[in-house]
């Protein structure tokens, strides 16, 4: 985390990765290659996939297809939490996420015969009440910086 957040803020390229995100006509005009830039940010982002997968087929001794469908889905919602955008946020956002999910298994009991709201079948449940809580409270996301609209 500590690397991928001095890679974007101190090199050349973290910082051409900044100025395309944040307006790529601009950061064209000013000599940064965007199309390269893109390619290098998929690249980044495959090789975390691959190394997230191969730690995921390790721990349960298998890989299949659609392993990743809930954790992606989780990774989004820990990015949109912490705000996005920023890298810090999107960590921050996923330690929150897994916080409250292992809050709502290990002090929510399920009671066998009854309906009730915890346990390890409802994570995922209060994991998205959790996103929508906060989206209602702060739109950009815990660590996210407001946005005047455009014209």
């Amino acid at each position: 985390m500590v690397a991928l957040g001095l890679f974007v803020a101190k090199t050349r390229t973290g910082r051409g990765m900044q100025a395309t995100a944040q307006d790529p006509d601009t950061a064209k005009l000013m000599g940064i290659n965007t199309d390269r830039i893109i390619v290098i940010a998929f690249a980044i982002g495959a090789a975390f996939a691959a190394i997230a997968a191969v730690a995921h087929g390790l721990k349960y001794g298998q890989v299949d297809f659609r392993m990743g469908f809930i954790t992606g889905l989780k990774a989004f919602t820990a990015a949109v939490l912490g705000g996005i955008g920023n890298i810090y946020g999107a960590m921050l956002g996923g330690v929150v996420l897994g916080v409250a999910e292992a809050l709502a298994t290990g002090y929510i009991e399920e009671i066998p015969g009854m309906t009730q709201f915890g346990g390890g079948s409802w994570k995922d449940v209060w994991a998205f009440v959790l996103l929508i809580l906060v989206l209602l409270l702060r739109p950009q996301g815990l660590l996210g910086e407001r946005v005047a609209d455009r014209a």
